[in-house]
């Protein structure tokens, strides 16, 4: 009966220790995405947070605190005191970044496609789009 229980418990960790995780399994939604926060990015993007809210607020107030960019899309993730933190939408097609939009508050798994759209029908590029969706339920 031993032997029978040694070979049972070997059988279950080693079947265990070869299923995939699904971590491993699924594709990085932000893959090819620069997310990549320098100094010089959080100082930059806090003078264009600021200057997008409507209430005067010094960019040395507003912390950046996350930062994606795919192609001429970029999208900041700070915290400032007018409101809670959000995700502020940049596009710079036109060769300066422009504030789209912001977003904030928190999701389920299940409004990853809803957010997605959300950031797609904004103008935001697919790959930065999917990247988004995937930090905020995240």
């Amino acid at each position: 009966m031993a032997i029978f229980l040694r070979q049972l418990l070997v059988f279950g960790l080693t079947a265990v220790l070869l299923l995939p995780h699904h971590a491993a399994l699924a594709a990085d939604p932000c893959k090819g995405v620069d997310t990549n926060l320098s100094a010089q990015r959080k100082a930059d993007y806090s003078k264009l947070v600021a200057k997008s809210l409507r209430q005067n607020v010094k960019p040395s107030k507003i912390s950046v605190m996350k930062f994606m960019q795919a192609g001429t899309w970029t999208v900041v993730y700070a915290d400032v005191p007018v409101a809670d933190p959000g995700y502020f939408f940049f596009d710079s097609s036109s060769g300066l970044p422009v504030f789209k939009d912001v977003w904030g508050g928190v999701a389920d798994k299940s409004e990853e496609p809803e957010i997605t759209k959300w950031a797609t029908a904004l103008g935001a590029n697919k790959m930065i789009a999917s990247c988004f969706a995937d930090m905020v339920i995240g």
